[in-house]
């Protein structure tokens, strides 16, 4: 693996200011790192977006919608009681899309 820099993104906005060509960012359950490993994926730096607060699911009240953060778990997602409720679906498939380990740290 080469050398590359690293930054934990304190808000969006530093996320966003701090990126430039040959920038990815590293968000939870990604396979980047293991990209990296391979040699598949070579940013020139990486910032973390793990601990952004994005990891929230909120339901409309007139249960047209919901909006899903970008962080959220997909064990969260599927357990989810407006999920259950409006889209058991999707439910469903975040449930089999990956092993009880990866779903709890997949986002």
């Amino acid at each position: 693996m080469r050398l590359f820099e690293y930054a934990r993104a304190a808000d969006a906005r530093e996320a966003l200011e701090r990126f430039r060509p040959g920038t990815m960012y590293l968000g939870g359950g990604t396979n980047l790192v293991d990209l990296m490993r391979l040699g598949v994926a070579r940013p020139d730096s990486l910032i973390d977006v793990t601990r952004l607060p994005y990891d929230t699911i909120d339901a409309d009240g007139d249960g047209d919608g919901l909006r899903i953060g970008a962080a959220v778990r997909n064990s969260d997602l599927a357990a989810h009681p407006a999920v259950r409720e409006r889209y058991p679906v999707l439910a469903r498939a975040v449930l089999s899309g990956a092993s009880g380990q990866v779903r709890n740290i997949a986002q």
